[in-house]
């Protein structure tokens, strides 16, 4: 939770700006059923251990209870790894709408937000990565993401973009 505390204004304003696009809006939560079971099944359990997963239901699974999650707006609540792509819905959703571009922000930068990047870059979706939407920030993966897989641009960049798609659509 503290880590996200200082991104949550830009996110929570930026899914404003998403929703006055049109934009689909995807949360996905990370957690794990039983990870006390999961040791020898599941390779990012055993790396941290069962004591140091996230338990799906527990409060470190749960998303922010200051994020702007609206009633209709899908929450994967099956990601157990990494990458939010991997074993979700994420594609089929995002195919259904015609999304050609993913807009990445999150918590963990160097953790899920890396590899969801990178996964939807081989799956050819352009990646734009929020600098100051993810937390805490972590140069190296801006840095990669910047050279190899997509834009990093700011919060406040994404939502003039997205003002400006708001606009034309409502012309």
């Amino acid at each position: 939770t503290r880590a996200a505390n200082p991104i949550l204004k830009n996110v929570n304003a930026t899914i404003a700006s998403a929703r006055r696009a049109g934009v689909p809006v995807i949360f996905s939560q990370h957690g794990h059923p039983d990870p006390e079971n999961e040791v020898k099944t599941s390779v990012i359990v055993k790396w941290w251990g069962a004591s140091g997963s996230i338990k799906k239901g527990s409060f470190d699974a749960q998303l922010l209870p200051n994020l702007d999650v609206a009633p209709d707006e899908v929450i994967l609540d099956e990601k157990t790894t990494y990458d939010t792509f991997y074993k979700t819905r994420l594609k089929s959703l995002l195919d259904k709408e015609n999304v050609d571009t993913v807009i990445i922000s999150g918590v963990l930068t160097q953790f899920c937000c890396e590899t969801t990047a990178r996964s939807a870059f081989v799956q050819n979706y352009d990646i734009i990565f929020l600098s100051d939407g993810t937390g805490p920030p972590y140069k190296p993966t801006l840095d990669t993401i910047a050279h190899g897989f997509g834009k990093v641009i700011t919060c406040a960049q994404m939502r003039e973009r997205l003002d400006e798609i708001a606009k034309d659509r409502n012309k």
